[in-house]
């Protein structure tokens, strides 16, 4: 069975180590999390983040529980924002062993877009780091699966693959027809989540921070993951923050975990 990764937001409780030491208890390897977060619209951190300060010993937990970052996010292509200001937090994803670096692309100047992306990408190299590009409603710069293949084909960063969120692929009108056609090579990761429809939709952000367990909807992701090759990483995306106050987030975590289990099992 492939075994996937657990993402900070699908397990908020305890910020980084507490997801570790749950992803561990729950035996599994892997974890997505943040070393760079966007901010609220009261300026602060959305997420829990590593600092730099406690690098060290964040890198001690990891491997006292044998787990891996996966990904560490969040290092969007901006308008008006130099992805070298995220530096630091690069830095900090690679000193704790993190694979690759998360972007979205919101800048709709295609010239500028590339450029930061491409630099992003030089900047993830110089760290041994690989750089996904996920494409989501949310990001007009790259808001499709289409969108973001082509924008892979023009950089040609060989450190650069796609990113499949379920959620995103058929919210912004994908369908496994499309994803079909894909090579399967330029895909790096994939994010498990579920849906109560299939559907395009221009405004879902409700939806996105509390999304459904993995076969609880009617997503095809079976379907999904059966497109995916064996070097794909795989977490499990399942925010709930609305969830009812009598389901603790631990106990969601690991309904998210059986439920992604089942699937890829």
């Amino acid at each position: 069975m492939r075994e996937p990764a657990l993402h900070q937001i699908t397990m908020m409780e305890g910020g980084p180590e507490g997801l570790v030491r749950f992803a561990a208890d729950a035996g599994l390897a892997g974890v997505c999390l943040f070393t760079t977060s966007p901010l609220d619209a009261a300026g602060r951190n959305m997420f829990p983040l590593v600092s730099a300060d406690a690098a060290p010993s964040f890198g001690r937990l990891l491997r006292d529980h044998h787990v891996s970052v996966i990904n560490a996010e969040y290092f969007p292509v901006m308008a008006g924002r130099d992805v070298a200001d995220y530096l630091p937090a690069i830095s900090l994803a690679a000193e704790i062993g993190a694979r690759r670096l998360v972007s979205h692309v919101h800048d709709t100047d295609p010239h500028r877009a590339e450029d930061q992306l491409s630099h992003l990408c030089t900047l993830a190299r110089a760290h041994d780091l690989d750089v996904g590009l996920e494409f989501t409603g949310f990001a007009a710069g790259c808001n499709s699966l289409q969108k973001a293949v082509a924008l892979h084909t023009r950089l040609a960063q060989p450190n650069l693959a796609i990113a499949i969120d379920a959620l995103h692929l058929f919210r912004t009108g994908g369908t496994i027809e499309q994803l079909r056609s894909v090579d399967p090579a330029i895909i790096g990761y994939a994010q498990l989540c579920d849906g109560p429809a299939l559907h395009l939709s221009a405004d879902y952000l409700d939806e996105a921070m509390n999304r459904m367990v993995p076969g609880e909807g009617v997503f095809p992701l079976r379907e999904l993951v059966s497109l995916l090759g064996s070097h794909v990483d795989i977490d499990i995306e399942v925010p709930a923050f609305m969830r009812p106050s009598k389901i603790s987030a631990r106990d969601w975590a690991q309904r998210a975990i059986r439920g992604s289990r089942r699937l890829l099992g």
